[in-house]
């Protein structure tokens, strides 16, 4: 490597100078200023009781039920089997075991077929009406179909989450190894790449940027889906403990869940966010 070469990747490799680290840094903060001011808004309204308790609990009602959820010390039910009450580690990992499993299946099966669609044209001509008429179909129509094929409990809520999650990731991938520029694959095939690892050489890393938007995508949908899977029967997770909580009235509670969704997908999304940074990192240059 030349001395020039090596400077200017010494120098894309540098972080930035601490005025530019500063300016990130306050763009973070200016993200804290929208829920502050919306958390702000809600204790006016539940102080001056512009709206009943039951519609609308006070943010120190659902502090406590999310201390109580977390850490209580007692084991009080809600519809008879659901815990509550110290049972969050409970139910978060019920409903983050669901959603693994089925996002990591869902990423595998949505990777591969939209590879064959986006590389083989026969493929696409075969399957692309069939695909886009089952994208079509709303998620909750496709839940009727798991109870009765897998029944009550775990298969039915891992289906629904699978259905949801792979469509992002599916037509992420097809439509962007279709976008390859033809000059990449002739390049690559010049340079003595066989044909049979242009997928993996070529077609994939190229891909990546439009793939990694669509990984991000499909988290998010297979989290969403975690509720709607868990209607299907379950008794833990963080879903069952909201529909239970619903039926006994509780709308603390169903608040909690709603923060536990948020929280645990916004630190996901940034997970999967870190993790993939380096692979399209040269797309940004």
């Amino acid at each position: 490597m030349s001395a020039a070469l090596l400077e200017d990747a010494l120098v894309a490799a540098a972080p930035g100078p601490p005025r530019t680290r500063r300016r990130a840094h306050g763009h973070r903060l200016l993200g804290l200023l929208v829920p502050l001011l919306l958390l702000g808004a809600w204790y006016v309204v539940s102080s001056q009781e512009l709206l009943s308790t039951r519609l609308l609990p006070s943010p120190g009602t659902v502090a406590t039920a999310l201390g109580d959820f977390f850490a209580g010390d007692s084991t009080t039910t809600l519809a008879g089997v659901v815990p509550f009450t110290g049972a969050g580690f409970e139910h978060l990992g019920a409903s983050l075991y669901r959603c693994g499993v089925s996002w990591l299946l869902a990423v595998a099966v949505g990777t591969v077929v939209g590879l064959l669609l986006g590389l083989s044209q026969l493929a696409r001509d075969l399957l692309d009406p069939l695909l886009n008429a089952l994208r079509a179909v709303p998620l909750f129509a496709w839940l009727p179909l798991a109870l009765i094929w897998f029944g009550l409990g775990e298969g039915a809520a891992r289906a629904i989450i699978f259905v949801g999650a792979l469509w992002p990731v599916l037509v992420a991938v097809s439509d962007a190894v279709g976008r390859v520029p033809t000059a990449h694959v002739e390049t690559a095939r010049m340079l003595g790449t066989p044909r049979r690892w242009l997928w993996r050489r070529v077609y994939l890393p190229s891909a990546l940027p439009e793939v990694v938007t669509g990984l991000r995508l499909s988290l998010t949908l297979a989290w969403t889906c975690v509720i709607v899977g868990e209607l299907s029967g379950t008794d833990r997770g963080v879903g069952a403990m909201m529909s239970a909580a619903r039926e006994t009235g509780r709308t603390e509670q169903v608040v909690v869940g709603i923060v536990v969704f948020a929280t645990v997908g916004l630190v996901a999304d940034l997970l999967l966010r870190a993790a993939t940074a380096r692979w399209v990192r040269w797309s940004r240059a």
